[in-house]
């Protein structure tokens, strides 16, 4: 299905004559993005390749039934038919490590670079068509594919020191790489899984909120349009408990001016024993998809696989006596998990699907956390069925975009857009912060001090012209050690309206 048909998507506008496209898909269509390390990723392409030379799959979509000539069947697809339309990677604010350069978390090889340079398609050049003659080419100057990026920003201590500008470097070096990246579309989930209790966000969701409308208003102010039309930005919940009752989804939300695209997680919440095995339950996922829907925004799954493995052989003790005892029944191994995302995906016409396709085990990081083996080639049966629903597009109601299907999306078209006027509320948020921060409390301090002293007949001739030291101001900040009860005040509403 083409990428060029009805876009699915409300855009936003403003007086500048633009509008910023949310990059949905057509409808009825979803991104198929894949993770999420370099080797990881590289196997699930090159082993998709090798089961359809086995096999001798064929898509209509792109070779022939038959040869008309010869009458014999066509020829399999090739490597770059199995590329996705995105790859997935992670990095954090303060290195900023896999992107140019290589890095291993624990987790595997991240690299950013290294993944869009891994395949063939992703190489290719193309013809001058102003050149009649076809006798020059030029190389391509974006990869057919895009990237999904993970940033992570270290809880509410990262958020502070995002927010009170010691990460501006960080934040610019950013903006330089997303400026250069070769990725057709770019999409960043700051501060992902926010709401995960053991990341250390709950504290102060208001610092977060914070943190995430600085990185977003700061892409914005100094990438160039070119770039501003390819970069997206990822508000991804965990889709499971929170810390407290008390929080919300609300509580946690940068407002629609900063958020592009609403992601979830969904590992275990499928399964009927989820939420007993404390890994939360189908409510709280569609929790945060019906929050997406009442936002009007795209929505992602943003990490997915089948917690405890595909076969569950990694699974705890509990779950298999779970499966065993109550569910022995319980499908086969695509009815019970990949068949139960595609409903979702069918119900909520969701855009990205983002799987993560992994032999967890052997990564230090995920060694006995008990996510398993999720690579979709170790299991013959969701291989078989993968090819058929997700490569050759056969579902009915439901087709799944590859690499080069990000081309087209996120265009600039002539209409207003209200992300524009982002600079000058923001700008003005930023004075009431600093109102807060340093003027505040400078002139309660001055008022308990100098006015005693003047009743008390003080020399203030003393004092007439005499300008603040830097070493005065430090104390005023040094002060500020509850982050958590400072910085609610500093949000004029919990959806970032002026």
């Amino acid at each position: 299905m083409s990428a060029n048909e009805t876009d699915k998507s409300d855009t936003k506008q403003n007086e500048k004559g633009k509008r910023r496209p949310s990059c949905r898909p057509p409808i009825n269509t979803t991104y198929l993005t894949i993770g999420q390390d370099l080797f990881s990723i590289q196997q699930y392409v090159l082993s998709q390749y090798n089961y359809s030379l086995h096999h001798y799959l064929i898509t209509n979509k792109t070779v022939s039934d038959v040869d008309n000539i010869t009458g014999r069947s066509a020829a399999p697809l090739t490597l770059s038919q199995y590329v996705p339309s995105a790859f997935m990677v992670y990095t954090d604010l303060a290195s900023l490590k896999g992107l140019w350069e290589p890095t291993d978390y624990g987790s595997g090889v991240e690299y950013a670079d290294g993944v869009l340079n891994m395949f063939p398609s992703n190489l290719y050049s193309k013809y001058d068509v102003e050149d009649e003659t076809h006798t020059q080419t030029n190389p391509s100057k974006y990869s057919p594919t895009g990237l999904q990026i993970g940033l992570w920003l270290n809880g509410t201590q990262g958020s502070f020191s995002i927010y009170t500008g010691l990460l501006d470097r960080q934040i610019q070096l950013l903006i330089s790489y997303l400026e250069q990246c070769r990725a057709s579309k770019v999409f960043i989930r700051i501060g992902y899984e926010f709401d995960n209790p053991s990341f250390g966000f709950s504290d102060d969701p208001a610092m977060f909120i914070l943190a995430f409308r600085k990185i977003v208003s700061d892409c914005r102010d100094f990438l160039t349009d070119e770039a501003n039309d390819r970069v997206f930005f990822v508000w991804h919940s965990w889709g499971a408990p929170m810390a407290s009752k008390k929080l919300s989804l609300e509580r946690f939300y940068p407002g629609d001016k900063f958020v592009d695209w609403i992601g979830v997680s969904i590992f275990q919440q499928v399964f009927p024993w989820g939420a007993s095995a404390g890994g939360g339950s189908m409510a709280d996922v569609e929790n945060v998809l019906k929050f997406a829907l009442e936002h009007d925004k795209p929505i992602m799954i943003a990490e997915s696989t089948p917690f405890g493995g595909i076969d569950l052989k990694q699974a705890t003790k509990s779950v298999q006596n779970l499966v065993t005892k109550e569910h022995h029944n319980y499908g086969n191994a695509w009815d019970r998990w990949y068949g139960k995302v595609l409903d979702i995906i069918n119900e909520y016409d969701i855009s990205m699907w983002c799987y993560i396709d992994t032999d967890w085990e052997s990564q230090p990081m995920w060694h006995n956390v008990g996510f398993g083996e999720t690579r979709i080639a170790t299991n013959e049966l969701v291989m078989t069925k993968w090819q058929e629903q997700i490569i050759r597009n056969g579902l009915r109601d439901r087709g799944f975009l590859l690499s080069g299907s990000l081309d087209s999306c996120g265009r600039p078209i002539d209409a207003p857009d209200e992300f524009d006027n982002l600079e000058n509320d923001f700008a003005s948020s930023r004075l009431s912060h600093i109102g807060n921060f340093i003027v505040i409390p400078f002139l309660l301090v001055s008022a308990v001090f100098y006015i005693p002293y003047f009743i008390l007949g003080g020399d203030k001739s003393s004092y007439r012209g005499i300008a603040a030291k830097k070493g005065e101001r430090k104390p005023l900040l040094s002060c500020i050690d509850q982050v958590n009860t400072s910085t609610r005040t500093l949000l004029k509403s919990p959806t970032g309206s002026p």
